[in-house]
């Protein structure tokens, strides 16, 4: 079951990671990815299938803030054709002004809840100070310079559109557990000229490059193997496509099944900053889909719920993730 897990972290740093913003003229959206295993050798050992779905939904602006909720369905089938279903709900909120990042996540294995956490992390200088909700209380500080998940990817977005093909950041983003800063390399390729396939094509007319970040512990050598690294084409206005996710013994491969626009927001005033922490125990703010379709119904016309309703507090039963609320066709 370990690598249930693992793929969960895997998809809840994706998560943080596309999150688009209004600067620049991105748009906010909500778009959903089926996911299938990569043929590789490597996953002959575990004897193993998996299918999934990512649902993701972004809002907010630099004034407000930038909210994202997610939610990850995977169903790994064993060679005996038993099935697991890893069901991953997470939520977070970046202020705009980069210095607080509140998050909660939530993950559900064969609809049993097995994690829920609440976190905030405020910036105080050069650190950042971080409290987390899980079974106990927990406090610490980072001490060195960190990025948020929205800053990195804004970051990411400027340099190739200066050209840069090679940087590095020290990322926090409260996925393991909350515990843990990441070492990240990214490398940005040439933009794409090659024109987009059918189901890139709502996204519009405008640049696009490959991105591969690879993430390692933050006390990994320059030569040591990644934990796990996401490529996807990286589209100017904060939309990703063609994403795969590599955990070394075996690879997922996305591709966009649902794409809507959202209405945009103008931001009216530049950001105001706040020294104010968030409370721990508090999710961040509301965000609307908290449900993906089911592993099993791949296919374009399936659609991501879009009830408004907030993802389900710890006490609540989960929705059974093989058979979740649609929206009407």
């Amino acid at each position: 079951m370990s690598f249930l897990f693992r793929v969960a972290t895997i998809a809840c740093a994706f998560s943080a990671l596309i999150a688009p913003t209004l600067a620049g003229g991105l748009v906010p959206h909500r778009i959903a990815y089926d996911l299938v295993l990569e043929s590789n050798p490597r996953m002959s050992d575990l004897s193993v299938n998996m299918k999934g779905r990512m649902v993701y939904e972004f809002t907010g602006n630099a004034c407000e803030g930038y909210s994202v909720n997610f939610r990850f369905v995977l169903e790994t089938i064993d060679a005996d054709g038993n099935s697991a279903v890893t069901d991953l709900r997470n939520k977070n909120f970046e202020s705009g002004d980069g210095r607080s990042f509140d998050f909660r996540s939530q993950t559900f294995v064969n609809e049993v809840q097995t994690e829920d956490l609440n976190g905030a992390a405020v910036r105080d200088g050069d650190k950042v100070n971080v409290k987390l909700k899980l079974a106990e209380n927990t406090e610490f500080a980072i001490d060195k310079p960190v990025m948020f998940p929205t800053a990195q990817l804004l970051k990411t977005i400027a340099e190739a559109e200066k050209g840069i093909t090679v940087f590095s950041d020290d990322i926090y983003d409260g996925t393991d557990g909350g515990q843990h800063v990441f070492h990240t390399s990214t490398v940005i390729g040439a933009a794409r000229t090659t024109p987009p396939d059918e189901s890139e094509k709502p996204i519009g007319d405008m640049r696009r490059w490959p991105v591969t970040v690879s993430y390692f512990t933050a006390d990994a050598g320059s030569d040591q193997t990644p934990d796990y690294s996401i490529s996807f084409d990286l589209w100017e206005n904060g939309i990703s496509s063609k994403m795969r996710l590599d955990y070394g013994d075996f690879v997922l491969n996305g591709k966009i099944v649902h794409l809507e626009l959202l209405p945009e927001t103008a931001c009216a005033t530049p950001p105001v900053s706040t020294s104010a922490e968030p409370s721990v125990g508090t999710p961040p703010a509301e965000t609307k889909p908290d449900t993906a379709a089911s592993p099993g119904t791949a296919n374009g016309g399936s659609q991501p719920d879009q009830s408004k309703s907030d993802a389900p507090a710890a006490d609540k039963a989960a929705p059974s993730p093989t058979a979740p609320e649609q929206k009407p066709q």
